[in-house]
């Protein structure tokens, strides 16, 4: 019996954690159109993830953005973004600056970065959670193979902030402590579409985010068309909101049969809860009418009221 009631609450707090992760293309965490240049994100180019990630989190320092693109100089005209060098060598010095490169001009760049720091501030005040993140390395993948539209995934979510440097009224971005989560809405999709098992993301001593890429691409590489852009990087928004309560309902973070032997979630879950009992409940002014406050005694305390009167 304890049995039945066990599966029954697993299945539907497993039904119900499925249901917080969102797998439609319109989640940031499942697509990210990196050739929109909107102002609540921030594409880094001419850098090598590996590179990024042991300045940012091994070494714990700060990283300053350049401008590699060219403002508009005349009304109507266009920012000039600049395109990712192909030809960079592995070995140049531009690699281990300590800058991040972005395709957008100086002041586009100065804009980019204000509305960044500010809505991040207002979003962890707001729901005490972060969102702001570096999202390194992206998987390319089609939804079938005839399509021709290709989907952009971020791999690697690397909690970040932006700090303001009072030295040169700019922004620095410095990486967060948080742990670094699987991307769960693209693993879910992927289980979903394709039955393909996304690998977790175990960060440990000298990990990089190569060596997690290699395992992914052994996983897609039987698909035609999809990749992998090790290097790509996007600064932006990403809203964990949902997947924190996913986590909290994973019956492995707890102990044996918490769940089910909780009475609150068995009766919510599986057995009901019995009807409450209704008791019949006398409200009187009794300032005018005390007597009327308990009908069993309606007829004596008139009397013993007249007897205390009159002592």
């Amino acid at each position: 019996m304890f049995e039945d009631k066990e599966k029954t609450v697993s299945k539907v707090l497993e039904a119900a954690r499925r249901k917080l992760l969102d797998t439609g293309t319109r989640n940031r965490l499942v697509h990210v159109n990196r050739a929109n240049s909107r102002a609540n994100c921030l594409n880094v180019i001419n850098e090598k993830a590996d590179e990024v990630f042991c300045i940012l989190r091994v070494n714990g320092r700060k990283m300053r953005f350049k401008a590699m693109g060219k403002d508009k100089t005349a009304e109507g005209q266009e920012t000039l973004l600049a395109l990712p060098e192909a030809d960079l060598s592995a070995t140049s010095d531009r690699l281990t600056d300590g800058f991040l490169e972005t395709p957008l001009g100086p002041e586009a760049l100065a804009r980019h970065l204000l509305r960044l720091a500010t809505d991040a501030r207002t979003a962890e005040e707001e729901q005490g959670l972060n969102i702001l993140y570096l999202a390194i390395g992206f998987l390319r993948w089609k939804e079938s193979r005839s399509s021709e539209v290709v989907r952009e995934s971020p791999l690697i979510l690397l909690p970040v902030q932006l700090l303001r440097n009072e030295r040169t009224s700019t922004f620095d971005i410095a990486a967060r402590e948080d742990d670094i989560s699987t991307n769960l809405p693209l693993q879910e999709r992927l289980r979903q579409d394709f039955g393909l098992s996304l690998p977790e993301v175990e960060e440990a001593e000298d990990w990089a985010p190569s060596d997690y890429f290699t395992k992914v691409q052994e996983v897609v590489s039987g698909k035609p068309g999809w990749s992998i852009d090790g290097d790509g990087m996007q600064l932006g928004f990403f809203s964990f909101a949902k997947l924190l309560m996913h986590r909290d309902l994973d019956p492995g973070s707890w102990p044996v049969n918490a769940f089910a032997e909780s009475e609150l979630l068995r009766g919510l879950l599986a057995e009901g809860f019995e009807p409450p009992r209704v008791y019949r409940r006398v409200i009187c002014s009794a300032a005018r009418r005390p007597y009327r406050a308990c009908s069993g005694l309606h007829r004596t305390l008139p009397l013993l009221l007249r007897v205390g009167r009159n002592r």
